[in-house]
């Protein structure tokens, strides 16, 4: 098959994010797709009726063989219906940030997930073996997502919270006083924090202030590492681990890492990965289609089990989800205190945590965030 194939993307922007565009792209890129790449901007992931308009253009327009893109969670099963029912191939990739209610599978609707909280699920079964008893911390930005209900459903039978800390969206003078007194209150064996962006950096301001960190080993999620919180860890190193299914600075990244810092003089980010893994997918399914129509392309789907950088690369049945093995990190910092991070911990995944969730309706109660993980 030669360059006359189409491939629409889309992507949403972020504020906080700002390269998550351009990382995704150039994931996809780095397999050396033989393709046009036709891309289209979608806001912050929030609007269906935008999404589905993209999606139009794409599909009636511009006559594509294949949608990708990075979505997030508001309302996608009107996007999927509108995909599905229009015979379209869409590989969607996501970060799980949300509990995956109504995942059964659409017709031609795959979804490529970097499980966020799949992983904090993963983590809290680690946690009960380990008899922990755990504080959680985090800020009112990202406790609109799934993430601490994922942890919590893992301790459905038995509560492990010795209680909870929220930095308020505007914090008070002493922030770093107030948490450091709720968590030492609590006394917990260990502390579950989960920070993004800005409000991470917020955060690693209050821990160099409060010094939590030297007294609580921190189980924290990818989005919690930057480089102020680095610094807190590299002047005092202390217990810091970290629960994913990939992360940068792995250090066994494997040859994905080192093509795509070789090519784009960057390390991947989060973003990177999940494009790339796309790319790889379709890269798959165009070699060995033997049409671009999508019953064809489907079935090439339904077969797909390939090795890529976070292990084998197939879609379940039940919900066409990818499912992958999830890691506790450890922080590593060598004599020159560079830092890296070691995998101590794998955490087999059987698919279970979206099975659950499955055919489970959402609660009409529950709150959150329209707009896509991170995309603020």
């Amino acid at each position: 098959m030669d360059n006359d194939i189409k491939i629409g993307i889309l992507l949403p922007k972020s504020k906080q994010y700002p390269s998550l565009d351009k990382d995704f792209i150039r994931g996809v890129k780095l397999n050396n797709l033989n393709v046009k790449f036709l891309v289209e901007s979608i806001g912050i992931g929030a609007d269906e009726k935008l999404i589905i308009d993209k999606i139009q253009r794409l599909n009636f327009q511009d006559d594509v063989s294949i949608i990708i893109g990075f979505m997030g969670h508001c309302n996608m099963s009107e996007v999927y219906n509108y995909a599905s029912n229009n015979d379209i191939l869409f590989v969607v990739a996501e970060l799980g940030a949300t509990i995956p209610y109504q995942s059964n599978a659409y017709k031609g609707i795959y979804i490529n997930s970097f499980g966020l909280t799949e992983s904090c699920y993963h983590l809290g079964q680690y946690l009960i073996d380990k008899k922990y008893q755990i504080a959680t911390s985090t800020s009112f930005y990202d406790s609109g997502y799934g993430l601490l209900a994922a942890l919590e459903y893992a301790f459905k039978e038995q509560n492990h919270f010795t209680g909870h800390y929220v930095t308020p969206f505007l914090p008070r003078e002493n922030e770093a006083a107030h948490m450091d007194h709720t968590i030492n209150t609590q006394q917990p064996n260990a502390v579950f924090a989960f920070y993004s962006g800005l409000y991470a950096e917020e955060n690693a301001d209050f821990l160099k202030q409060n010094k939590l960190t030297q007294k609580y080993p921190f189980y924290v999620t990818p989005f919690f590492i930057n480089d102020k919180i680095l610094d807190v860890y590299k002047n005092n190193p202390q217990e810091l681990y970290i629960v994913s299914s990939w992360m940068q600075n792995d250090t066994e990244s494997g040859d994905f890492a080192t093509e795509y810092k070789d090519v784009y003089d960057e390390n991947p980010s989060f973003f990177s990965i999940l494009g790339y893994e796309n790319g790889l997918i379709l890269k798959n399914i165009l070699l060995n289609a033997d049409s671009l129509k999508t019953s064809f392309l489907i079935e090439e789907m339904n077969k797909l089990d390939i090795e890529g950088p976070r292990g084998n690369i197939r879609f379940d049945k039940n919900t066409n989800r990818t499912i992958f093995n999830h890691y506790i990190y450890q922080l590593n910092l060598d004599s020159l205190n560079n830092i890296s991070f070691k995998k101590i911990e794998t955490l087999i995944n059987n698919g279970d945590f979206v099975k659950a969730f499955a055919s489970m309706t959402k609660p009409d109660h529950l709150g959150g965030w329209d707009n896509a993980y991170l995309c603020h």
